[in-house]
C-alpha cells in the first residue's frame, strides 16, 4: 500500500530563461546595437570570436571563450581580470573589450556612470566598526522613477581598502555587476507573481527558483502548464512596463527540459 501510495505519474519541468543578464544590461544601457543584435538573434559569442581571432571559421573552443569573456565582461571585469580567469593573453582580452565597446558604445558609457556615481557618493557615512568609521558608497538600480526619472532604490555598498592602497575604494567590479545582478533578481520575482497567478486551477507545483530558472512538479495536463507558464513568464516585459511605465525593447524567450527525476532534468537540458 506503501508503494503505490508514491506511484505516480509526476514529471518535473525547468524552465529558465535564455541569457537573462544580456537582456538586463540591454535594458539598463538602451543599446541600439545591442537592442538590435538581441532582437535578431545573432550568435554574438561566433561574431566576436571571429573578431578576436582573425578568423571566418572558429572552433567550438574560441567560441567557448569568447562567451565567456562576454559574460566576464558584463560581470565587471577587466583585461587583467579576464586573461587570468582564462589563462588567455592579456593581449586578447584586451582586443575584445575594444571589440565590444566599439560594437555596443552604450554599455562602456553606462558603465563608466556607475563607476563616477560610486566615486561620487564615496564617504564616511557614520557607520561603526569597532569605532572606526565605514566608508561607503551608492549605486543606482536600473528602475526609474516614471515622472522624475531619478533611481527608485540604490545599491549601498562598503568600500574595500586593497593590500596596495593607503586609503578606501569603490569595487569597480560591483558598480557594474550589481545594478545589473538587482535587476535580473527583480525580473525573476516579477515573473514568479505571473506564474504564480498563471498556474491557479492546474497539478503544478513552484518547487523551486535558482538563479533565472524555475522547477515545477506537475502530475496532469503538462501541455496546458507549460503552455500557461512560458506565456507567464516570457511576458514578464509587459509587467516590467506597467510597474515602471517604459518600454520594453526585448524579448524574454524561455526554454524548459522534463524528466521524471532532476537528473533526467538536467540531462535533457
Amino acid at each position: 500500500m506503501i508503494l503505490s501510495h508514491f506511484k505516480t505519474d509526476r514529471m518535473f519541468y525547468e524552465f529558465d530563461y535564455a541569457q537573462l543578464e544580456i537582456r538586463v544590461l540591454a535594458l539598463a544601457t538602451g543599446d541600439h546595437q545591442l537592442i538590435e543584435d538581441i532582437g535578431s538573434g545573432m550568435d554574438m559569442h561566433n561574431h566576436f570570436a571571429k573578431r578576436i581571432f582573425r578568423k571566418s571559421e572558429i572552433s567550438p573552443q574560441e567560441r567557448r571563450l569568447a562567451k565567456g569573456f562576454s559574460f566576464q565582461l558584463q560581470y565587471g571585469a577587466g583585461a587583467k581580470g579576464i586573461a587570468k580567469h582564462w589563462n588567455v593573453d592579456e593581449e586578447l582580452a584586451s582586443t575584445f573589450i575594444k571589440e565590444y565597446f566599439s560594437r555596443y558604445p552604450s554599455v562602456l558609457s553606462w558603465q563608466k556612470q556607475m563607476l563616477e556615481c560610486g566615486n561620487v557618493t564615496l564617504k564616511h557615512r557614520g557607520d561603526e566598526v569597532n569605532f572606526e568609521s565605514v566608508p561607503s558608497y551608492y549605486i543606482p538600480s536600473i528602475w526609474k522613477h516614471p515622472i522624475t526619472s531619478k533611481a527608485i532604490s540604490y545599491f549601498r555598498l562598503v568600500a574595500e581598502k586593497p593590500p596596495w592602497a593607503d586609503d578606501y575604494r569603490i569595487s569597480p567590479t560591483k558598480c557594474k555587476n550589481y545594478p545589473i545582478q538587482g535587476a535580473a533578481s527583480d525580473i525573476m520575482m516579477f515573473a514568479l507573481n505571473r506564474l504564480n497567478r498563471a498556474l491557479i486551477g492546474t497539478s503544478a507545483t513552484i518547487c523551486n527558483t535558482v538563479h533565472d530558472s524555475v522547477l515545477l512538479e506537475v502530475t496532469d495536463q503538462a501541455e496546458e502548464v507549460i503552455h500557461r507558464t512560458k506565456r507567464a513568464l516570457e511576458g514578464v516585459g509587459e509587467e516590467i512596463e506597467k510597474l515602471f511605465q517604459i518600454s520594453v525593447p526585448i524579448p524574454f524567450p524561455v526554454d524548459y527540459a522534463s524528466g521524471r527525476t532532476l537528473e533526467e532534468v538536467k540531462k535533457s537540458s
